[in-house]
């Protein structure tokens, strides 16, 4: 079975478990700590190319009311955390912000529930909302 595919059965079967409106971290924390537990014995499979996604990539998606330094003070959070942004993608439509980055953390100074911490924080003193995830818990959550 590829890591992909495990990630989507182990999310599948968490919010069967705790519903629809099960809080997204509690449920992203549950996953990664169940994938790690099987993939640390041996269960799991290595992907066979499939495209999964990374444990070492961050999507970040940053929404709000348009204003100067929102981009400026996500960026500022992820340099300082040693992470590259590979991709950004931002838009403003009627003074609403939106933006996701895609940003490599191999090298984060930080583990990512201290630089999710972080945005979140830096999120509410740009008064805007910042949510991040790990890439390839992102892609399977997004298939449920």
């Amino acid at each position: 079975m590829a890591n992909e595919d495990l990630i989507y059965r182990i999310t599948r079967a968490v919010y069967e478990r705790l519903g629809a409106g099960a809080d997204e971290q509690m449920v992203e924390q549950l996953v990664t700590d169940i994938y790690r537990e099987v993939n640390s014995s041996g269960a799991a499979v290595s992907s066979s190319g499939a495209t999964e996604g990374s444990a070492a990539r961050l999507i970040i998606s940053v929404f709000g009311l348009d204003h100067p330094g929102i981009v400026a003070g996500v960026s500022q959070i992820l340099a300082e955390a040693s992470c590259s942004i590979i991709d950004i993608n931002q838009t403003v439509v009627q003074g609403k912000f939106a933006m996701v980055i895609i940003a490599d953390a191999s090298r984060a100074r930080e583990n990512t529930a201290e630089l999710k911490d972080r945005l979140r924080r830096a999120g509410e003193q740009l008064g805007v909302r910042i949510y991040a995830q790990r890439e390839d818990l992102f892609n399977a959550m997004h298939r449920v």
